[in-house]
């Protein structure tokens, strides 16, 4: 499959002109938590922010949603004295703001079950930008307008996004002073001198506030080896931070329903942070939000899965370090947010190389175009050596998904047959004298194949079988002790 177009200027930022890190997932969370509890939430939440952006069709009710979560480094609420205007906004100088984001995360809700999944998007990861045609950083899609984020994510990941909520960081420094901090546990003394971490002795930490955002930003994190006390740095970087930003995730909830939905006065409060300080779409409504109050109420932090979006390190022709998404790996985990089985092969991972084999000029070029446009990966067309009647898949071993897909989308019937030489999830499509036409949508049925079997050392022969895992991106880099117990 081809590539991306590495195209970048390699740019580098001070640590006083980096978009603040806000955790939107947090306050999102908590609200649906508590929804249930708040007798006055119908009035509050008529003055909450809306951004005209178009989100997709609603699912219908009881349905899983997906919700877009933001978080920006606007500054509006902070005092004009507030350190934090120069050390997380820059210079503070007039002209200089813009919409910044370093936080996006896509929380799918699925109401009937009960359950909730969060999938955290890397800043660096290297994407089309929506509306531009370039390649950039994904957070770089949101300084083109909120829509143009929605819409990156659309046509990159497929994901649609049915409601978008938006969270700056003097919400997310609201929201930690309300639940009373939250609590985690340090194995060992960590730092990051760049967003201002500093815990000094190991146990149980209650993050305040400022140590909260200072501990969600951390991307240059340090941490001391218990062995020999010397200070070693954290190499993930923003893989590292997300795995940070999601356990801090899971106790903040924590903290919000022990706490918040207990007491009404701090419940209110958060309510208030909430109204103050988060953006929503237009749809969004009261009786949404009270509805999944309801239903979460009891809800265990431990149960959210959280994932993050398979990504490797490289750098542009430019000399930008960014990060590629790993496709293969990320398809799974996307189709968790895309509503469909996770061992679903999409045609982006396709490869189809279309043949004539019914001898009419130009035949391939149009059946590999049509083809395209539904998302396959195609090679260049040609024409066949031998006239066929029947039109014929042929496939790898193994590939059998990846030959259905595409017959899925064929109005006529095709053979099938097993090529030893093409590789992993490459078909190659000889339209006969009988193809008809392509369709957009896959067809309901799945068509049977050949089976094929692998030999194995002791002589005997199995089915392939799938492998595929969507269970919880395993943590990368530094992360507080998960399973010890601070109150």
């Amino acid at each position: 499959m081809p590539g991306p177009k590495h195209l970048a200027t390699a740019t580098r930022r001070s640590g006083r002109e980096k978009a603040v890190l806000v955790v939107g997932g947090v306050l999102t969370m908590a609200l649906l938590l508590g929804a249930s509890a708040v007798g006055y939430l119908n009035a509050r939440f008529g003055q909450i922010r809306r951004f005209d952006v178009a989100i997709d069709a609603a699912p219908a009710s009881g349905e899983p949603r997906n919700y877009l979560l933001v978080g920006t480094d606007s500054r509006e609420g902070l005092d004009e004295d507030d350190p934090a205007n120069a050390v997380f906004l820059g210079d503070g100088q007039e002209g200089t703001e813009s919409l910044r984001t370093d936080t996006i995360m896509v929380l799918r809700v699925d109401p009937d079950d009960g359950d909730a999944s969060l999938l955290s998007f890397p800043r660096d990861l290297w994407v089309e930008i929506a509306d531009t045609g370039e390649m950039n950083r994904i957070n770089v899609a949101f300084s083109h307008g909120r829509e143009v984020l929605m819409d990156t994510i659309r046509e990159n990941f497929g994901i649609p996004i049915h409601h978008y909520v938006e969270l700056d960081f003097v919400g997310f420094l609201g929201l930690v002073e309300t639940i009373g901090g939250v609590p985690m546990y340090f194995e060992t003394p960590v730092r990051d001198t760049e967003s201002g971490l500093d815990i000094e002795s190991p146990g149980c930490v209650t993050l305040e506030p400022r140590q909260a955002l200072s501990f969600a930003r951390a991307r240059h994190l340090d941490y001391q080896d218990p062995d020999t006390g010397r200070w070693r740095t954290d190499q993930s970087g923003d893989l590292g931070r997300i795995s940070r930003q999601q356990e801090f995730i899971r106790r903040a909830i924590s903290k919000a329903v022990g706490r918040g939905l207990s007491n009404p006065v701090a419940l209110n409060r958060l309510v208030d942070v909430g109204v103050d300080y988060v953006g929503l779409d237009p749809t969004l409504d009261v009786s949404e939000i009270v509805s999944l109050g309801r239903r979460f109420a009891s809800f265990d932090a431990e149960n959210l899965e959280t994932y993050s979006v398979p990504a490797s390190s490289f750098r542009t022709s430019a000399g930008a370090s960014v990060l590629d998404l790993d496709e293969r790996d990320a398809e799974p985990i996307l189709n968790v947010f895309r509503g469909i089985d996770p061992d679903t092969l999409t045609p982006g991972l396709v490869e189809v190389t279309v043949l004539n084999g019914n001898g009419l000029d130009g035949f391939a070029g149009d059946v590999s175009a049509a083809l395209e446009t539904i998302g396959f990966a195609t090679d260049e067309p040609g024409d066949s050596a031998d006239h066929f009647v029947d039109s014929t898949l042929y496939y790898a071993p193994g590939s059998e998904q990846a030959a259905t897909r595409v017959a899925r989308h064929l109005s006529s019937d095709v053979e099938f047959a097993v090529d030893d030489e093409l590789g992993e999830d490459e078909v190659v499509l000889v339209a006969g004298e009988d193809f008809t036409t392509v369709h957009d949508q896959p067809s309901p049925e799945v068509p049977e194949l050949p089976t094929t079997t692998t030999t194995e050392a002791d002589g005997s022969t199995s089915s392939p079988t799938s492998t595929t895992s969507t269970t919880t991106t395993s943590v990368v880099g530094y992360v507080p002790n998960a399973a010890a117990s601070c109150v």
